[in-house]
């Protein structure tokens, strides 16, 4: 295959095929790198798209992979882990880059090598789903309409016709967003909260009530670099799962199934995360299933000199043709979305950046519309 304008890491895996199909309906030519290339093989018979076999534990396939694909753009959809590895083979290969972002710990990790990026004059945008992503952008066309803002409260909810698990989005992350320590942004300062606050229930547009959890999220960090000026002083972070999907993450955690130490059995070492990622990939959509998310950001300031609260959503319901990614349409598209505005040339800032700081929100509101992702500002449709 000759040279494209994208390569997707993790290419193989959920959002990575969600991309994939997105910039392929999008006209665009793609090589997808990853380890399991049964799990894309419709989208190979697509004569724009290539594989390239590819193990992201090795940095050196990593940078070959991006000079072989001659891609314009890398788009990262692998597990955060190998967000910085990514970063870094494109600092060595020029290339602009997005991605899914992470927690807070590795989303800082990124924000070092800024000044890189910057002497490289090219692109990192970290953070292009639903949240971080839809979140970030949402957050800062509404910030804009303030004249100071004290408070940011954001999250996601979402639920289904059919009380059933399905994996909602990367188990992995889930995982690691309800065991680690959530960081808020309070009174200017960023502080340790409890783990797994419950924060009470919320009743969420087109969800309905729902209990919602304090967990970590790359947002707190990131929103003060872009609206400190602004004002900001407090932000937390909300999470909201339906009960029978939280019944069986609690379960999974409580029976130690989300734990990376190896234990022997048998005579063989099985670390009990890597096995249940692997049993959770078999976990099939039934028919008949469909999801909507809320993605929502809740804002209060001074507006015209009066104390002001505007609340932002996303509604994402399951589109036909796309039932089997469910909700999570609003993640592997929104990076698709976002992948092609850097290629178009539409943002030209240089450096490491997150959503809220570079993304057009009309283009980006645009895109979303297109793909039946609609925005709301205080009740009202905007896109």
């Amino acid at each position: 295959m000759a040279s494209c304008d994208f390569i997707i890491f993790g290419g193989t895996g959920q959002q990575g095929k969600i991309c994939a199909r997105d910039l392929l309906e999008s006209g665009h030519k793609i090589m997808l790198a990853g380890r399991d290339i049964q799990r894309i093989r419709d989208l190979l018979k697509n004569r724009r798209a290539g594989f390239i076999h590819l193990d992201l534990r090795d940095e050196k396939a990593i940078l070959n992979a991006i000079k072989k694909s001659g891609a314009k753009i890398v788009v990262n959809c692998a597990e955060l882990l190998y967000n910085v590895p990514i970063m870094k083979a494109c600092l060595h290969s020029n290339r602009p880059c997005t991605d899914l972002g992470g927690l807070q710990k590795i989303t800082k990790q990124q924000f070092t090598l800024d000044n890189d990026f910057k002497k490289a004059g090219i692109l990192c945008i970290t953070g292009c789903g639903s949240t971080p992503g839809i979140a970030n952008v949402m957050a800062a066309y509404a910030v804009n309409q303030f004249d100071s803002v004290d408070t940011i409260t954001l999250g996601f909810a979402w639920d289904s016709n059919l009380k059933v698990f399905v994996v909602p989005y990367s188990m992995q992350s889930i995982f690691e967003e309800f065991t680690e320590k959530p960081v808020v942004f309070q009174d200017g300062k960023f502080k340790s909260s409890d783990r797994m606050i419950c924060r009470g229930v919320f009743d969420f547009k087109e969800i309905g009530k729902q209990i919602v959890y304090c967990i970590v999220h790359s947002e707190v960090y990131t929103f003060p670099r872009y609206f400190k000026y602004k004002g900001l002083q407090n932000i937390q972070y909300l999470a909201g799962f339906p009960e029978h999907s939280m019944r069986v993450i609690q379960m999974l955690m409580g029976l130690g199934f989300n734990e990376k130490n190896k234990i022997i059995a048998e005579g063989m070492q099985i670390q009990p995360l890597d096995f249940t990622l692997e049993v959770l990939k078999k976990i099939t959509v039934p028919s008949g299933y469909r999801e909507v998310e809320n993605i929502w950001v809740q804002i209060t300031g001074i507006k015209e000199g009066k104390v002001h609260t505007s609340e932002m959503n996303c509604i994402v319901h399951s589109v036909k043709g796309w039932e089997e990614a469910g909700s999570n349409i609003d993640t592997g598209r929104t990076i698709s979305i976002i992948s092609q505005i850097l290629f178009n040339g539409s943002i030209a800032e240089k450096g490491v950046y997150a959503p809220e700081g570079c993304v057009p929100q009309k283009l980006f509101f645009q895109e979303l519309a297109k793909r039946k992702m609609w925005v709301y500002q205080d009740g009202k449709r905007i896109n």
